[in-house]
């Protein structure tokens, strides 16, 4: 009874299956059976295979969360090189289409008016009413300039 089992000089034979829908028979040898049984996980308790169900779902939720983030980076990362592309072409264009800088220069009376009043204001730090006459004279100077401008606009 007990002699097959003892003998290991024969060789495993295969295990054969046959599907009934389409009669085919597929052959699996004993090694390779040993080894899926080997590799499946005894089963336990309930609350074990809970806790393994939920240890696979956290770390492929993980995998997913890490993927998402690292696509969330890379469209960010795509979209802001895109963006910067276009802010210097548009800086580009715009540059070419402004007018030149065109700096008036004042007339001489105002710029020493200017001179005197930031003289007297350093002068005078904390006394800086002192400088009545200086502000008085400089505004007068500005509203002249500004009349004069507004009437040469108006003869064009």
């Amino acid at each position: 009874m007990g002699s097959s089992q003892s003998k290991g000089d024969a060789p495993p034979k295969p295990m054969v299956f046959v599907n009934e829908e389409n009669p085919v028979p597929v052959r699996i040898s004993s090694s390779f059976a040993n080894q899926i049984a080997q590799s499946q996980p005894v089963s336990g308790s309930p609350q074990d295979i809970e806790s393994q169900v939920r240890q696979r779902v956290q770390a492929e939720l993980a995998k997913i969360q890490a993927e998402k983030q690292e696509n969330e980076f890379m469209n960010y990362k795509s979209t802001t090189n895109a963006n910067a592309v276009v802010t210097e072409q548009e800086m580009d264009q715009l540059a070419k289409h402004a007018p030149g800088k065109h700096v008036k220069v004042l007339p001489e009376e105002i710029v020493k008016a200017q001179d005197a009043l930031v003289a007297c204001y350093k002068k005078n730090p904390e006394r800086s009413l002192d400088c009545w006459a200086e502000v008085v004279e400089f505004k007068e100077l500005v509203q002249k300039a500004q009349n004069a401008f507004v009437a040469t606009a108006k003869e064009v």
